[in-house]
């Protein structure tokens, strides 16, 4: 059901081609009902798609999560980054402190993104994997780069109605995260 709830092109696709077929059949018949049909079509489609906007599945929470992570790294708030981080998470939370100590980060994103949910803990957890891009500087000016772009799997739970990161790794490194 991914396809109705994350996405609406398919949905509009699919009503589009419908309409069109309808539309030609309508064209060669002369069939005034065809268009009871169409009209029918046209409601299903808009109906769908308005579902897809109203229903919030856990990608897009987690996408949202990771958007608003990306947002505070970019304003260059340790208060604003942390509040996405378990409490319990103090490495984590003591790394980012740190990093954003040291960095100042001018944009941040990522891209691919890739989400596995476990419904079945409680609560529930996810793994999110993505390229992670960051442009900035250091403080000191000894950074040899300002460009990174990193693999990074984030571990999620579920606190209420929102996502938290508990862990995270970084391409091949070993874990930080809950101790």
């Amino acid at each position: 059901m991914g396809w109705l709830f994350e996405d609406p092109v398919t949905v509009i696709v699919a009503g589009v081609l419908i309409e069109a077929l309808l539309g030609v059949a309508l064209y060669n018949s002369g069939q005034g009902k065809l268009l009871w049909a169409m009209g029918g079509v046209l409601v299903l489609t808009l109906l769908l798609v308005l579902v897809e906007l109203v229903v919030v599945t856990d990608r897009e929470q987690i996408s949202d999560t990771l958007s608003g992570a990306a947002a505070a790294l970019e304003s260059n708030d340790p208060a604003a980054i942390v509040s996405y981080i378990a409490p319990e998470a103090s490495g984590m939370r003591a790394r980012a402190e740190t990093a954003l100590s040291v960095v100042v980060i001018e944009s941040a994103s990522f891209s691919g993104l890739d989400v596995i949910v476990n419904s079945h803990m409680i609560p529930p957890t996810a793994e999110a994997r993505f390229i992670g891009k960051f442009r900035g500087h250091d403080r000191l000016g000894r950074m040899p780069y300002n460009n990174v772009l990193r693999r990074f799997v984030i571990d999620l739970r579920r606190e209420g109605d929102r996502w938290v990161m508990t862990n995270y790794r970084v391409g091949g490194e070993p874990e930080i995260g809950v101790e």
